[in-house]
């Protein structure tokens, strides 16, 4: 080989090795990182965060100052007064603590909705996953049958085959290639479901991963309580109870009066054309006498009696969607230990078997085509069952509130 040829090979190489290299592997963590990294509701819930602590600043904030002048003509008497509301009752202390509970109670909800999204896209990961993995089940069978028709064509030209082989034989193709084009028609419709929680221009043609999932052993009474712990959601109630507790708290100090103090410079005539000065002093004191704050009393032990109840209707929920989710889960992995078990031992020997029935002339095309499509409805079963089990896993997981550990 010349020089100017050893250089534009090694060129090439190198070119296909560096795209081989700076191509993207789509993994599941590759793809949930992706959604963190550039994801509106994190500034959605970021915002509403904001939104409740101004909301509890403003809530919490002391009154104006108010000043006043007055002029009065009739012996010309002038007051220069400023007066302010004294918080002496404590109800600007609770409010402030309801505040920081509301907030609380925002990046609960946020954090959950996140949460809620990213399992959501976790999902749609594997559904792509497993729709990729029945693509290459459907093109591994399309292999053998275009295998066997070549097989049938050489023999019909030598005399030694049947025509009705060779064309049932394609017809058994024509089915395979309607069923993979179907196939690649669902990866496309579960790759957008996936990148529409992906930013705008996220280009992913495959992902890559295991969808099989390890046996767990689960305690559904350990992990329900582990999810009342972890889960936002009944953190987010647990703290708006809290909140309305604190919010009724202050609703009573109403009924005790804020003083307003004021104090000012009093200017008046004193005789004939003389001026004198003085300091004025003065306190007012509003009576709760029609509004003790009974109505927001009311208001918020009413918000503390919904809240509780919330909560024990989320925590049946959440003990409910537990277990159920833990028995469809155990169930899936059982009948996928057992299929899969019965697949290995009997799968490739039919095949095997039918092949070698076929070519001694004991079995006609019809039954090796049996055992070819047998064997391959099987290996789809086989990753329906184990997509099953990824989901059943995933949604435990999004009940309890957070992934197992690997």
């Amino acid at each position: 080989m010349s020089l100017p040829n050893r250089a534009a090979t090694l060129a090439l190489l190198v070119a296909g090795a560096a795209g081989a290299g700076s191509a993207q592997e789509w993994t599941e963590a590759v793809v949930v990182q992706k959604f963190l990294d550039q994801n509106p509701q994190t500034r959605e819930a970021r915002a509403r965060v904001a939104i409740a602590e101004a909301d509890a600043r403003g809530r919490a904030l002391y009154a104006n100052p108010r000043v006043n002048f007055s002029h009065e003509g009739a012996g010309r008497t002038e007051f220069f007064q400023a007066e302010q509301i004294l918080p002496i009752t404590g109800r600007l202390k609770l409010l402030r603590q309801a505040g920081a509970a509301l907030v609380r109670v925002a990046e609960a909800e946020g954090a959950f909705s996140l949460w809620l999204a990213r399992s959501s896209l976790r999902q749609a990961f594997y559904r792509v996953l497993a729709e990729q993995q029945s693509e290459t089940i459907y093109a591994a069978g399309l292999k053998d049958i275009e295998n066997v028709i070549r097989v049938l064509a050489d023999r019909e030209r030598e005399g030694e085959g049947s025509k009705f082989d060779r064309l049932r034989t394609e017809r058994e193709r024509a089915e395979l290639l309607a069923e993979l084009a179907l196939v690649r028609a669902a990866i496309a419709l579960e790759r957008a479901q996936m990148l529409a929680f992906l930013p705008a221009g996220t280009d992913i043609a495959t992902v890559s991963g295991q969808i099989e999932t390890p046996l767990l052993a689960l305690n559904a009474s350990e992990l329900a309580q582990r999810a009342l712990a972890v889960r936002e959601d009944y953190r987010a109630e647990q703290r708006r109870l809290e909140q309305y507790r604190l919010e009724q708290r202050a609703a009573e100090r109403l009924r005790f009066p804020e003083p307003v103090f004021n104090a000012g410079l009093k200017r008046a005539e004193v005789g004939q054309r003389g001026i004198a000065n003085g300091p004025v002093v003065g306190i007012t004191v509003p009576l709760p006498l029609f509004n003790k704050g009974q109505t927001e009393v009311a208001r918020y032990s009413a918000e503390q009696e919904r809240a509780s109840a919330r909560l024990e209707v989320l925590s049946r929920q959440i003990r409910g969607a537990v277990e159920g989710t833990v028995q469809a889960l155990r169930v899936r992995q059982r009948a996928r230990d057992e299929y899969r078990n019965q697949l290995a031992e009997t799968g490739p020997e039919l095949v095997r078997i039918a092949t070698v029935a076929y070519q001694e002339g004991e079995v006609g095309i019809l039954q090796l085509l049996d055992a070819l499509r047998t064997q391959r409805q099987a290996q789809l079963r086989l990753v329906d069952i184990q997509a099953a089990v990824k989901q059943a896993q995933i949604e435990l997981e999004r009940v309890i509130g957070e992934e197992f550990a690997r």
